[in-house]
């Protein structure tokens, strides 16, 4: 690859916005909790996320 080629590669990386989404569930067994935790780029894979 060129130096033109990265140079691009990395622009286009550090455009991209991610987001931290972070889901509390509760154990049915224990009744404890636990912490689910997913980064994510749109708005459609945050819901999806929160629907499972």
């Amino acid at each position: 690859m060129s130096k033109k080629e990265v140079d691009k590669q990395k622009k286009k990386i550090s455009k991209k916005k991610m987001i931290l989404a972070v889901k509390i569930v509760k154990s049915k067994k224990s009744g404890s909790y636990t912490f689910e935790n997913k980064m994510v780029s749109s708005s459609e894979e945050m819901k999806i996320f929160f629907k499972k």
